[in-house]
């Protein structure tokens, strides 16, 4: 084949040059959604990374819900903690008990109130989920006899007796009188009992010192799976305690 011409090489020249690139014109409702776009990704990321470090720090403890149920309705028990006002503040006669405390499941200074009982026969309870209830019908704290005390729990953490269940025998209880009189018990046995008749039954035993002739001391509380239909709990927890001398 021939030589090609001086114009035949550049028009050959000229068809293997690279296509030009097309300006991009970006509008400002471009920019604004990508801004959107990149923030919305940020904070996916960040919320992302906070569950799992939350979650991590969480991990195997005990998370209640927004709302927990506790025995007899939301309309009938109060709530709100009591302030250390409140608590510093509050005066019973001198005679009757005025605290009570279970460092072990960090109750400390509850108060405790005059409970009775019920239209049907059982211990009333504290109408405040904090406080304690001493029953009236019980022997007075460090007297010879039995003294019954109560208080809202059932689920774990909430309510001053939330966390009862976890005492083993050997933890430490006290109860500051109206005159500053201490008395420290020490628990002595356990037992949860289905609602109905063998928690009926248990409170012969619950009424009865562990160790004969010894001031004791049995607390009580719920536990177990929520009845929404009788807005109470499953079972009973007890602990029985008798005076340290």
């Amino acid at each position: 084949m021939g030589k090609k011409s001086k114009n035949e090489n550049e028009a050959g020249t000229k068809k293997l040059k690279l296509p030009v690139l097309r300006k991009i014109h970006f509008k400002v409702s471009h920019i604004v959604g990508i801004v959107i776009a990149v923030l919305l990704a940020a904070f996916c990321l960040r919320v992302a990374i906070w569950e799992h470090f939350y979650i991590e720090r969480m991990e195997g403890t005990e998370r209640p819900g927004a709302v927990v149920p506790i025995e007899g309705g939301e309309d009938e028990v109060d709530r709100e903690e009591p302030t250390a006002s409140e608590i510093s503040e509050y005066i019973v006669a001198p005679d009757k008990p005025r605290y009570f405390s279970i460092p072990e499941i960090n109750v400390i200074n509850a108060r405790v109130v005059e409970v009775g009982t019920k239209s049907d026969g059982s211990i009333d309870t504290p109408y405040n989920i904090y406080d304690t209830g001493w029953y009236t019908s019980s022997a007075l704290p460090g007297e010879t006899g039995v003294s019954i005390i109560d208080g809202h729990g059932g689920a774990p953490g909430i309510g001053v007796f939330g966390s009862l269940p976890k005492i083993k025998p050997g933890t430490e209880v006290s109860i500051v009188m109206g005159d500053g009189r201490s008395f420290t018990y020490r628990i002595v046995d356990t037992a949860t009992k289905a609602l109905g008749t063998e928690a009926n039954e248990y409170m012969q035993t619950a009424f009865t010192s562990p160790e004969k002739g010894k001031p004791s001391l049995t607390l009580i509380t719920c536990t177990g799976d929520y009845w929404l239909s009788s807005r109470t709990y499953s079972h009973r927890f007890f602990a029985r305690a008798v005076l340290d001398e």
